[in-house]
């Protein structure tokens, strides 16, 4: 009884002791911290990533809708080099690692543009051949897909590598 009662009175005497209570708060706290640093050091350079390839997509449409030929192939050429490296050139420098000219794909739609009986007005400007025509505006679709290149925590907290995918259409409105 004796001896179990000097070791309460140890434990009491070392219980109001904090000197190395801020050890023991920063060794449970760091690892946290660093996974919440790194979490948003991945997600931030996911994001950076999508903003690269929704800027150069967006180059490619601009470009495509002001050419006199958007479906000439020449002309989506530069389109796809301008969305992945930003020179109508093209070259090796990418906007993003893995984002190449092959990922950028362009397609074209017809909307209608006849003259509304009501108002007696086309809802859009009469367009040239080149764009579709009076009755008729081209629309230029440029779609830009590739895989997200993480630094490595992204898998780390339980997520696949995702695919991003950016997609921006314009109305052709010619050379001018």
């Amino acid at each position: 009884m004796i001896g179990h009662m000097r070791h309460r009175q140890a434990l009491l005497r070392i219980w109001p002791d904090t000197s190395a209570s801020a050890l023991l708060e920063g060794t449970i706290v760091t690892p946290f911290l660093c996974i919440l640093v790194f979490g948003v050091l991945e997600f931030s350079r996911y994001f950076y990533q999508q903003h690269l390839v929704s800027t150069g997509v967006r180059d490619a449409a601009r470009y495509l809708a002001r050419t006199s030929d958007p479906t000439a192939g020449g002309a989506q050429t530069i389109a796809q080099n301008l969305a992945a490296t930003g020179s109508p050139a093209g070259g090796t420098t990418r906007r993003t690692t893995g984002f190449d000219p092959a990922d950028v794909a362009i397609s074209f739609s017809l909307v209608d543009n006849s003259i509304d009986a009501a108002t007696g007005l086309r809802p859009y400007r009469q367009m040239t051949s080149e764009c579709g025509g009076p009755d008729q505006v081209r629309l230029i679709t440029v779609t830009g897909s590739f895989t997200f290149a993480p630094l490595g925590f992204w898998g780390f907290f339980g997520f696949s590598t995702p695919t991003i995918t950016v997609t921006h259409t314009e109305r052709c409105i010619g050379p001018g």
